[in-house]
């Protein structure tokens, strides 16, 4: 069916004759047609002028009626015909909800439309309109209508014309074929998208009730059309699907299918379900269980991850938080919906940034029909931006960005209490990855960062740290401040310290990062700072006011606005663009041609908008004869020129002629439009051929005729061309045309070119270079002047060298420079290390004067050569810093010095210096070339006016020879190159000088870099082995060698091949913890699969980087580097120079990499390391005293100068992180001088030093002979600790000492145990040292578990010594491990200090001092909690509280905040507070991770209000609330303890949700205090199934009832080891109930074999938590239990057999020893089907009706691994009713995840949640949970808490007794 719209034409043209006979047409039409409110929709209206409604689609329920008002009441109008203006009218009247559409619902929407003549008015943008709605439109022609016009109104190919001598009505039979097509369910493959041939796309769709059939339909279609034009295969693109409503359904994953028509078989069978919409649920389950490595995601490949949600509706769950952690795992997220969720935004709110590019928003599910194209494009060009374009566009920003030499940039960041931590943390990412984007340093780039809440605070000032890692480090760690957000405040904090660190002329950069709106002022503030010149940017995120924002950065231009955190890095790149623009663009020289489509398809509106685009163009340049100049040209079918590059030289008249340009409007003609651009790039039509040169495409559809040939001309002249695609452009063509995918530019629509300015201009402004600045080397000028020189011929000498100091980075890390002037002799004007910044080196030039004398060239060279050693600042040949000396003169040498200069030359290049000489007017140009050996490092000027002339040539000739320097690089670098046919002999010769360029990058020898050689064809063949050669000389002579193969290209077999040349025997020194890399070559597609053999060389940590030459949008790059950022495209061979440079950055950082990921490990290990030492509290000598630790934190450089030392302090992580950040700028080594340095800097009370080091740097004799003298000076012990790549770790046990028994194993980072070890050692030097003893005795150590029950006192285990001593033991998993002791006799008191330094540079050698002494205990100093707790508040604000009640909750949540000591960070020490207020529903108030100072947290708990609220109250559900949710995260450790104290107003009637609340209490460990304000019968009753006497209830009906020591002594404050006497907490016994009890075990094939293992210990562990009677014939005291397995292996053949294997009845055993020794030796798996309906019957059967004297209770206790057996369903469903029906107590114990929650619920008893225990792994910990679970389950059944069976189940059970089992069932099923 469908909804059907007439619009009649009934103007003049038309005629009366004419409109009666359209009438008949329609009549006929309608009355073919089945008419019906759920069936047919018709509705009518006529138009001339204007439209008029003759009836809407709602009018008329039947046929009837609707063919009478068409015969009886349509007259004709006349009239002008204005077409455009009615469809206008249709779109805005018809199709609506009011006026009967069904348009959501997914039904058909139809306008017929009839017309006679061309229309009078515009009618492209309606019909538009009316069809991205969703609406086909059929048009029929009649007398003299325009097919022209008709094919732009009409839904191709819905046209039909009367021709002459045909009636209409003729057609009638054809349109009603139309109206009752089915909605569409083909696919084509129209839309292809085969370019993008590598990805993991996962659909999630919106399968609820709001659908609707029709609309899952309509997706469905969708669904199919996407994936058949997808490259679908295991290698290429994967596709997964789920469905969701209530629940996510996994359809199929992303292995599943490895096939396309599989899939779309699948799609076609896709069955509708219904039911309400979790968004949320649904994407967590995206993350959790379909981008995952099991279910085939290769997201660790660098293959790229996309989610596609299709939803309508309302979520009935939270799905922000869902989408950002799902966007955080990599996965790009678009979005589509219909206004029903689009309004309110959320879509923006589940995908990435920007939605644009993201977000697709429809008014219904019809429309998607029309923007399958619009998201297969969105998909490819995610896909392929990723891959191809995002990281190089990176590596072009951090280029631009060396323009900027000069910034003051602060970050002023929102630290306020409504951030969470996972936020705060995206801010410190996004801050840290625009600094690497600088050239930071004291004289350039400098940042600073201020975090605000409702007072601003100086994190680091910008003169603080002067480089990236320093920067980076001291971001990384920021504590979070929380509190409130005065950005005001903050702006005007901002002012002063700017003015503190003002620097002349230096652009001054506040970026603002902010969440929310400003609790104070910010206009002025922000006004005042632009007035001292600060530029603002304001960063918005979620709950941020945009209004705000703009009044914070003073323009739309500097505002930004994300909807969450996780896109911040997303707006990196656009921030950091505008800050570089102005220098990157200064002065920039360029001539742009745009190139503009001006076909039929693109509409008035978007021509316009291209105009615009243009316009923008033109105001970002700095138009010119000599600057920038600006030509257009537009095509059709015909190209047309607007005005050449030198027509306008001003903006005003090139913005007067963009805005004349007039639309064409016929074919798309573009490869005939690039031939005609060509030769607007030449002198004739004012082109500038030395300068860069421009053109810029805009097209909307495909062109049709050849771009590849006149694209790659215009290429071939050196013009770079940008592609810009809009609607439907085709991308290959764009990459055609462009030359590369980074230089195409795609977008939906035309509004989004406003978008692309930016862009393109900067790149434009940054053009590629295979060099842009010299960034490291030593840089002397040598000057010779005349004594006729003038001043102003000396000034272009000093011109000549402030370009190359322009064209470099300047400091101390960077480029230094000298300068040496001569003439008879030779004078330093500057050394190398004089200056560190560039306007100083400048100024420096500018003071340079001639001097007097003859020419004496050769003595000069020699006293230059000299300037490059350390002495004069040089750096040490060690560093591979590239020497270059730049000789610049005018005359000749003197006939006496000239024999000398030969002698000279060869010197300088015996050192390694690179001489360039630039020589003007009379110098010898015979002699400059001995002098340089190289003609192309000699610059001649036939006089002083030529020289400006040579600076371009001459800085990029420096620019090229200063390498990027490594230093101390230690790598082992293989080339795979291809040598296949399809390479030709010239560019075989340019991969071999490629290689060649990079080995002179590197030091090579057999300690530094390594370079080794493959070439493989059809099959591979060595060329060079790692450590076959140790020379540049001879590597490059081998690679000059190499011969090209020249067969067949098998780049996966030379992939295999080189895996080898990595291992040790071929020179590898990946075990000594050498950087390996890789570099494939190849000029085409492998015909072998690369994907196995590329991820078995980088899981074996070989990085891999892939160039790719002549093959656009290769992804079998992506697959062989396994990173888009080490993949390289380049358009052919001759460009391979351009990224030398980036190949050995890349390879140089990786060792960065290597040294952070080494600093991280230490920032992740120290701080745990530190705190477990604090937990050293005890020793045994003094009862009186205690250990007190404090550190002292030192950093000293290698000469001894302090550059770190705090005081004595407690542990403080802060102070600890700060330390870390100080460290990273030093080098350590281990040698004797390093140990030495300890003991002369540090406290001479020392007596432990702790030393981590990656290996010795010093003879194994000289360290032991200092750590014997340090022995004797008083140390107590030194330990040393190997980190990860340390070779060999017995050596440092020759120069340990002071060590335990444990000293035969020597102590590695990499060991798990270290913290425990380390903790034993320095106890045993506390007992040594402090209480003169010689060992002391401690038991095995458990495994770490959860808290248990105090033990009682047993014999040591363990001896190391002669003493014995009992020290309170650790707590442990309460299982087999051993029992604790008593607590030991308390010991002196003792304080540590700790003096630490380390270092991450050079080598990695990291000191620590623990030294000792003994301090009294002070009084009084009890700290409260004892033990690291986490504490909840619940605040009750049901609809019956009132303001008084509420105010003394809050005050006793107060009184109890005083005396509390709030954790300052995450380790487990102190409290962290949640607050949560509850009525029927809790809401969070407070998160844990909110506060670490107690003033804030008391000033946050202060300003809660109580809110006025109808809900009523419901503790149990706030109490399930804080046990799921709350306690979801918290702090590890065994001695971490979970509170919550509930505060109740008044009676809560739901006794079921408190009574399970208790359960899940109890087996979480989790301890309740609730205080009432009247008696709450419910709680009571429900906490006496509490045997621990931890459940506190509390009345306090008055104010003087409270007693809050009982809560602080008993709860909070409670010391387990030294418990108040007024608390009563005991080790309850076992559980006396009067039960039968079977348990029944899952022993079929379908378990795992761990998982049975599980269900045995269970078993025999719950024997111990009731009493069992030793009378099973006759007592009633205590209880019976049975135990059988279901089912025997023979039951699938023989259903006349047991389904059960009985172990042992109900009186078979009278105690537990016997039945535990039975369950581990004689139960065993079964291994037979799943059989629980039959096991259940036969047991009942069997067990309880055989058995004597049945108890009072009879319980079932299933525990089950696997869903039943199909054939035993329906005996399960009838089973479990009865038995319940019978008063059996079914309790459930499942196993896994692999059973349907129908069968769970039919095998517990009511209510589900205090009977079912499901776990969805089995590990130790959730067992445990299972075992309390179930004994507080034995209380709740000992105190009748339920009856059996449960009231729900009366009505059933009555039916059963009836006979009527057959239709409870299907009641069941229901």
């Amino acid at each position: 069916y469908a909804d059907i719209v007439f619009l009649v034409d009934s103007s003049v043209n038309m005629g009366s004759s004419t409109f009666e006979e359209i009438k008949y047409f329609i009549y006929q039409i309608v009355d073919q047609l089945d008419i019906g409110i759920d069936k047919y929709r018709v509705g009518l209206a006529q138009y001339s002028k204007e439209g008029r409604v003759e009836f809407l689609l709602n009018t008329y329920k039947s046929k009837e009626d609707v063919l009478n008002h068409i015969q009886g009441r349509v007259t004709f109008l006349g009239g002008p015909l204005q077409t455009g203006s009615a469809l206008e009218f249709l779109h805005k009247v018809f199709f609506k909800e009011e006026a009967g559409s069904r348009i959501s619902q997914g039904t058909p929407q139809f306008a017929v439309v009839i017309t006679s003549a061309k229309s009078k008015d515009d009618v492209a943008g309606a019909a538009e309109e009316l069809k991205e709605m969703g609406v086909k439109v059929i048009l029929v022609g009649v007398q003299n209508s325009d097919r022209e016009e008709m094919e732009v109104i009409a839904t191709s190919p819905l046209v039909y014309q009367v021709s002459g001598g045909q009636s209409i009505t003729q057609l009638h039979q054809d349109i009603i074929d139309v109206l009752e097509a089915p909605v569409q369910q083909q696919y084509d493959s129209a839309l292809d998208a085969k370019v993008a041939s590598v990805a993991d796309i996962v659909f999630l769709v919106d399968e609820s009730s709001r659908i609707g059939l029709r609309n899952f339909q309509l997706i469905r279609t969708f669904l199919l059309k996407i994936v058949n034009a997808l490259d679908i295969g295991p290698h290429n693109v994967r596709v997964g699907l789920v469905l969701y409503s209530d629940e996510p359904r996994l359809e199929f994953t992303l292995n599943t299918f490895e096939d396309k028509s599989d899939i779309l078989n699948y799609l076609t069978k896709l069955p509708y379900r219904g039911g309400s919409t979790h968004t949320g649920a649904a994407i967590d389950f995206l993350r959790k269980k379909v981008f995952t490595q099991e279910a085939g995601s290769r997201k660790n490949q660098g293959v790229q991850q996309l989610a596609v949600v299709i939803t309508d509706g309302q979520s009935y769950d939270d799905f922000v938080e869902p989408a950002s952690k799902l966007r955080h795992h990599g996965v790009a997220v678009y979005a589509v919906g219909t206004k029903n969720i689009s309004e309110s935004s959320q879509l923006d709110k589940i995908a990435s940034y920007p939605p644009r590019k993201h977000v697709t928003n429809l008014e219904s599910f019809l429309q998607l029909s029309n923007i399958e194209w619009k998201i297969k494009k969105q998909l490819c060009s995610e896909i392929v931006s990723q891959t191809f374009v995002v990281p190089l566009r990176s590596r072009t920003l951090k280029e631009g960005c060396v323009d900027t030499e000069e910034a003051d940039i602060y970050f002023l960041i929102d630290g306020s209490s409504s951030i969470y931590p996972n936020d705060f943390q995206d801010m410190k990412v996004f801050m840290n990855e625009m600094i690497s984007t600088f050239q930071v340093s004291a004289n350039g780039v400098r940042f600073g960062v201020v975090q605000y809440e409702s007072t601003p605070q100086t994190e680091f000032m910008i003169s603080q740290y002067n480089s990236v890692n320093q920067l980076k480090e001291a971001v990384r760690v920021i504590q979070q401040s929380g509190g409130g957000t005065n950005t005001g405040g903050a702006l005007r904090y901002m002012k002063s310290l700017f003015a503190k660190a003002a620097r002349d002329s230096v652009p001054k950069l506040l970026i603002v990062i902010t969440d929310g709106e400003s609790q104070d002022q910010v206009t002025m503030a922000a006004e005042e700072l632009r007035q001292e010149g600060i530029v603002i940017y304001a960063i918005g995120v979620r709950n941020a006011i945009k209004k705000e924002l703009k009044d914070i950065a003073g323009t739309e231009k500097r505002m930004f606005f994300v909807n969450d955190f996780d896109s911040l890095k997303l707006i990196k790149h656009d921030i950091v663009q505008d800050i570089c623009s102005p220098e990157a663009c200064k002065n920039m020289k360029a001539d742009i041609i745009l190139l503009v489509d001006s076909s039929e398809s693109i509409r008035p509106a978007d021509f316009q908008k291209m105009k615009d685009f243009i316009q923008l163009i033109v105001n970002r340049s700095d138009i010119g004869a000599d600057k920038v100049q600006i030509g257009l040209l537009q095509f059709s079918s015909e190209p047309q020129e607007e005005f050449q590059l030198n027509r306008y030289g001003n903006k005003t008249d090139l913005r007067r002629a963009i805005s004349g340009m007039r639309q064409i409007k016929t074919g798309t003609m573009t490869g005939k439009a690039l031939t005609f651009a060509s030769s607007y790039f030449d002198e004739p039509k004012g082109g500038r051929p030395r300068v860069k040169q421009y053109l810029i495409v805009i097209t909307d559809g495909e062109a049709q005729d050849i771009v590849r040939q006149p694209a790659e001309t215009i290429r071939d002249k050196g013009i770079t061309i940008y592609a810009i695609g809009v609607l439907q452009a085709n991308n290959s063509q764009l990459v055609e045309i462009a030359g590369s995918q980074d230089k195409v530019f795609f977008e939906d629509n035309f509004d989004s070119l406003i978008f692309l300015e930016k862009e393109i201009f900067f790149e434009i402004c940054n053009p590629e270079d295979s060099c842009k600045r010299t960034e490291v080397a030593d840089i002397i000028f040598l000057v010779h002047g005349s004594r006729s020189i003038t001043d102003l011929q000396f000034q272009g000498m000093q011109r000549i060298m402030e370009a190359v100091v322009n064209d470099s980075v300047v400091g101390k890390d960077n480029v230094q420079f000298g300068a040496v002037v001569y003439s008879t002799d030779p004078q330093d004007h500057f050394s190398l290390n004089a200056f560190a910044a560039k306007s100083q080196v400048r100024e420096a030039i500018f003071n340079l004067r001639p001097m007097p004398g003859l020419t004496f060239t050769a003595r000069a060279l020699n006293f230059a050569r000299e300037r490059f050693g350390m002495a004069y600042g040089g750096r040490t040949s060690s560093l591979s810093v590239t020497r270059i000396l730049v000789l610049i003169t005018d005359q000749p040498t003197s006939p006496s010095d000239r024999p000398n200069l030969p002698v000279a030359a060869k010197s300088l290049k015996q050192g390694g210096i690179n001489v360039f000489a630039v020589g003007v007017d009379e110098a010898s140009r015979t002699e400059l070339e001995e002098i340089v050996g190289e003609r192309e490092r000699l610059f001649f000027a036939q006089s002083y006016n030529e020289l400006e002339s040579l600076h371009n040539n001459l800085t990029h000739t420096v620019c090229d020879e200063a390498k990027p320097a490594c230093g101390n690089q230690q790598a082992d670098l293989i080339f795979l190159i291809d040598g296949s046919e399809r390479i030709s002999a010239r560019n075989f010769s340019a991969m071999k000088t490629f290689m060649k360029e990079i080995v002179d990058s590197f030091i090579i020898a057999q300690d530094k870099v390594q370079v080794g050689v493959i070439q493989y064809s059809k099959d591979p063949q060595k060329e060079i082995y790692l450590n076959e050669f140790l020379s540049d000389t001879a590597v490059k002579e081998r690679i000059d060698s190499i011969v090209q193969l020249k067969t067949s290209t098998f780049t996966g077999k030379g992939l295999r091949f080189v895996k080898s040349f990595f291992e040790t025997a071929n020179g590898g020194r990946k075990k000594r913890g050498v950087l390996q890399s890789l570099v494939v070559i190849t000029g085409g597609q492998s015909n072998d699969m690369v994907d196995e053999a590329a991820i078995a060389l980088r899981n074996d940590g070989i990085h891999v980087f892939a160039i790719g030459l002549g093959i656009p949008n290769s992804f079998e790059l992506l697959r062989i580097a396994g990173d888009a950022c080490r993949v390289y495209v380049l358009e052919n061979f001759e460009v391979l120079k351009t990224i030398e440079r980036k190949i050995v950055t890349e390879i140089c950082e990786l060792k960065d990499h290597s040294r952070m990921h080494f600093s991280q490990k230490l920032q992740k290990y120290l701080p745990e390391l530190l705190h477990r030492m604090e937990s050293l509290t005890n020793i045994s000598c003094t009862v009186e005293s205690q250990i007190d630790i404090r550190f002292k934190y030192q950093v000293f450089a290698q000469n001894g100068q302090s550059l770190f030392d705090s005081d004595f302090e407690a542990y403080d992580e802060e102070i600890l992180q700060k330390f870390l950040v100080v460290q990273t700028i030093v080098d350590t080594y281990l040698n004797a001088d390093f140990l030495q340095s300890f003991w002369e800097k540090s406290l001479s009370l020392a007596s432990v030093l702790l030393v981590f080091t990656d290996g010795l740097d010093d003879t194994i004799e000289m360290l032991r002979t200092t750590a014997d003298s340090l022995r004797i000076k008083g140390l107590d012990a030194l330990l040393m600790v190997g980190l990860e790549n340390m070779q060999d770790l017995n050596e440092l046990q020759e120069i340990e000492f002071g060590r335990g028994f444990g000293y035969k194993q020597p102590l590695s980072i990499g060991y798990p145990e270290l913290p425990n070890i380390l903790l034993k050692e320095l106890d045993m030097v506390a007992e040594r040292k402090c209480c003169n003893v010689l060992a002391k005795c401690v038991g095995e150590r458990g495994s770490r578990g959860v808290t248990g029950p105090p033990g009682r006192k047993v014999s040591v285990q363990k001896c190391l010594l002669v003493s014995y001593f009992v020290l309170p033991g650790e707590d442990g998993d309460p299982g087999s491990q051993g029992d604790r002791g008593y607590k030991g006799v308390r010991g002196k008191r003792v304080r540590i200090i700790n003096t630490l330094t380390l270092s991450d540079k050079k080598k990695n050698n990291i000191g620590l001092w623990i030294p000792f002494h003994t301090v009294r205990l002070f009084q009084g100093t009890a700290k409260c909690p004892v033990y690291p707790t986490e504490l909840v508040f619940a605040l009750d604000m049901s609809e019956d509280v009132t303001l008084a009640a509420f105010e003394r909750m809050r005050a006793i949540v107060i009184s109890l905040l005083r005396i509390i000591k709030l954790s300052e960070s995450n380790c487990p020490t102190g409290a962290r507070i949640s607050i949560v207020s509850y009525n029927t529903n809790t809401r969070y108030l407070i998160r844990f991770s909110e506060f670490q100072r107690n003033n804030l947290l008391l000033e946050a708990v202060q300003k809660i209000p109580l809110e006025r609220s109808s809900g009523r109250r419901n503790i149990g559900a706030a109490m399930r609330f804080i046990a799921r949710n709350v306690f979801k995260r918290v702090r590890q450790g065994v001695l971490v303890r979970k509170v919550a104290l509930f505060f109740t107003s008044g009676l809560s009637q739901d006794a079921t949700s408190i009574n399970t609340a208790v359960l899940e209490f109890g087996a979480l460990d989790i301890t309740p205090v609730v205080i009432a304000f009247n008696e709450v019968p419910n709680v009571r009753r429900a906490f006496s199934m509490d045997d621990t006497r931890r459940f506190q209830l509390l009345i306090w009906e008055r104010q003087q009832d409270e007693r809050l020591e009982s809560i602080t002594y008993c709860t909070l404050c409670y010391d387990k080891c030294k418990p108040d006497t007024n608390c009563e907490v005991t080790v309850p016994p076992p559980v006396m109930v009067n039960m039968d009890i079977t348990y029944v075990m899952d022993s079929s094939g379908s378990i795992d074999s761990d998982e049975f293992e599980r269900a045995k210990d269970f078993v025999s562990t719950m024997l111990d938590h009731f009493v069992i009677t030793s009378e099973p014939r006759g007592s009633d005291e205590g209880a019976r239990v049975a135990l059988v397995q279901q089912a025997p292996q023979s039951f699938i053949s023989n259903r006349s057999i047991s389904p059960v294997n009985k172990e042992f009845d109900l009186i078979t055993y009278s105690g537990k020893n016997l039945m535990k020794r039975h369950i581990q030796e004689s139960v065993h798996q079964l291994e037979g089907p799943s059989a629980i309906g039959h096991a259940l019957q036969w047991t009942i059967d069997n067990i309880f009706f055989k058995a004597p004297k049945p108890r009072q209770h009879r319980v079932i206790f299933t525990i089950l691994g696997s869903k039943t057996s199909s054939w035993d369903r329906q005996k399960l469903r009838e089973v479990a009713l009865q038995a319940k029906c019978q008063g059996f107590i079914m309790f459930t114990l499942a196993l896994g995840n692999n059973i349907t929650s129908s069968e769970l619920t039919e095998l517990s008893s009511f209510p589900a949640e205090q009977h079912l225990v499901q776990l969805g792994r089995v590990l130790k910990l959730e067992m445990a949970y299972a075992q309390k679970f179930s004994r507080v389950f034995l209380n709740l059944l000992k105190r009748g808490m339920n009856s059996y069976p449960s009231q729900e189940l009366q009505e059933e059970c009555e039916s059963l007794n009836r006979g009527d089992a057959q239709q409870q069932v299907a009641v069941l099923e229901r």
